[in-house]
């Protein structure tokens, strides 16, 4: 299984990929983990001037991952407080992040492009929260 969230770093630009297109990004808690660790390396790394936030396949991030979510609760172990923490280490971050959001960016997705300091959207992106 390829990582689901690849980090490079080139000429002082830190990107970080979301890497799990089969389920259109959706952050699970394995990719939650990894995030917060890609996000604290890179926030003591001085060498890195800006960080981009990006995904591979048609969507930027399809939120929490629902059916990981919903097995969770069946065995009494839903914890949604991992995107929250993700979201403050996001905004942690001392270099500026920018959000490269292409496809659908839903619910936590959308979230996670909200809380970098740039948005940069292709043309065909989409950002909703369903909860609201």
């Amino acid at each position: 299984m390829a990582d689901e969230i690849l980090v490079s770093t080139a000429d002082y630009i830190c990107t970080i990929t979301l890497n799990r297109p089969e389920k259109r990004n959706a952050l699970n808690p394995p990719m939650i983990t990894a995030l917060r660790a890609a996000l604290a390396k890179v926030a003591l790394d001085t060498t890195v001037r800006v960080v981009i936030l990006r995904a591979n396949g048609p969507a930027f991030c399809a939120g929490l991952d629902l059916s990981e979510m919903a097995a969770q609760r069946d065995a009494g172990e839903a914890d949604l407080g991992g995107l929250e923490v993700v979201l403050h280490d996001l905004e942690e971050v001392p270099q500026p992040t920018i959000a490269a959001v292409q496809g659908d960016s839903v619910a936590g997705g959308c979230e996670l492009a909200l809380h970098c300091d740039i948005r940069v959207a292709a043309d065909d992106a989409r950002f909703s929260m369903p909860l609201a």
